[in-house]
């Protein structure tokens, strides 16, 4: 088995924050060497809306899961969505009607029906210190 691969983000916070907790995800169901697994950190539904993460992530795929830590967040609530880019474009494949044709998936694991979950069903709550967990289980 690969080791899982782990990266550490610089925080887009402030200098001189006092207090700051720290959200790690497990992304499980990669396919091991094939593209890049891209993550990106959403802190509100506006900010999910349009498409302004708060900080991004990517990694080539070497193995089954790749961790993911994003240190310094003030308290908040957190929202991760994720991608495998196959074909290593740098964005995600949609077939027909938007329906993406490469995995993906959301913190917690969140699905939804008829199309993505809303913001607040992948969202996890950071508090101002220690370490959250999550995972982003991808699918087809």
């Amino acid at each position: 088995m690969i080791a899982p691969v782990t990266v550490t983000l610089l925080a887009l916070t402030a200098v001189g924050t006092a207090a700051a907790g720290e959200l790690r995800a497990t992304v499980r169901n990669v396919k091991p060497n094939q593209g890049k697994v891209m993550v990106a950190l959403f802190d509100s539904v506006e900010a999910e809306m349009a498409k302004r993460p708060r900080a991004g992530y990517f990694a080539a795929a070497l193995g089954a899961e790749v961790q993911v830590v994003f240190p310094d967040l003030p308290a908040g609530h957190y929202g991760l969505i994720a991608f495998q880019d196959l074909d290593n474009n740098g964005e995600m494949a949609t077939g027909l009607f938007g329906i993406p044709a490469e995995p993906h998936g959301f913190s917690r694991s969140a699905r939804g029906s008829f199309g993505p979950p809303g913001f607040d069903d992948y969202a996890v709550a950071v508090g101002a210190s220690g370490i959250t967990t999550t995972e982003i289980r991808l699918v087809e």
